[in-house]
């Protein structure tokens, strides 16, 4: 069985880091999230939002709370290739996604190839 250096596990996330910066960095987020969403589907936001008349304040909530969910779906991923041992690798092709990207965002999925592949329209 060969070992791919570019592949990490919450292992050796841990020991390379002293930490486990990625995980904590991508769970850190999840828990965010998850408070913004809980708070906004508390009762007296939903009461204060049923009395809203601006339907355009509506369709902003709406479009917050997807954008949220959207985003918890992409940090959950990120978390379970972390538990995999695939994170760091493109989940299209399995190309190793650059360093400073992960960097940036560490719920990254597909390497920049990939990504702008799937920009395109067919």
């Amino acid at each position: 069985m060969s070992i791919n250096p570019n592949v990490l596990t919450a292992d050796n996330l841990v020991d390379a880091t002293g930490g486990g910066v990625v995980w904590h960095r991508l769970h850190s987020e999840r828990e965010d999230i998850c408070d913004a969403l809980l708070n906004e589907c508390a009762p007296d936001h939903d009461a204060q939002a049923e009395s809203m008349s601006n339907e355009g304040a509506m369709i902003a909530a709406n479009w917050h709370r997807e954008l949220l969910q959207t985003r918890l779906r992409k940090v959950d991923d990120a978390l379970d290739r972390l538990m995999s041992g695939s994170y760091g690798n493109c989940s299209k092709c399995g190309k190793w996604i650059e360093d400073t990207k992960l960097e940036f965002d560490p719920a990254i999925a597909f390497c920049l190839d990939c990504w702008e592949r799937m920009q395109t329209p067919h």
